[in-house]
């Protein structure tokens, strides 16, 4: 079992005490990286709403945007294997 770190992190002008596996922690502090700049790029395209707003906005974005990723890996697995069976078929022909 992997050691636990606490760390502070800060989302929004609210800070958080998080325990994470010393492992993953890079990952967690990379993560809130990009979510601050995320929420940043919202707040200067659409100023004036409240930071849950901001919020809503991130989430919606981070879970399409990794939806159409996953789409992506799929539909280029897919292809591959559409390929190699067309190849098999090739074989099997001959």
């Amino acid at each position: 079992m992997s050691a636990e770190v606490s760390i502070h992190i800060k989302i929004c002008n609210r800070n958080y005490k998080l325990k994470v596996a010393a492992e993953n922690e890079q990952i967690v502090r990379d993560s809130i990286h990009k979510i601050t700049e995320n929420i940043n790029r919202f707040h200067a395209n659409f100023p004036g709403r409240d930071d849950q707003d901001y919020m809503a906005m991130t989430l919606l974005d981070f879970i399409t945007s990794n939806e159409n990723k996953q789409s992506q890996a799929i539909a280029e697995e897919e292809h591959t294997l559409i390929k190699k069976l067309e190849r098999l078929n090739t074989l099997l022909d001959s």
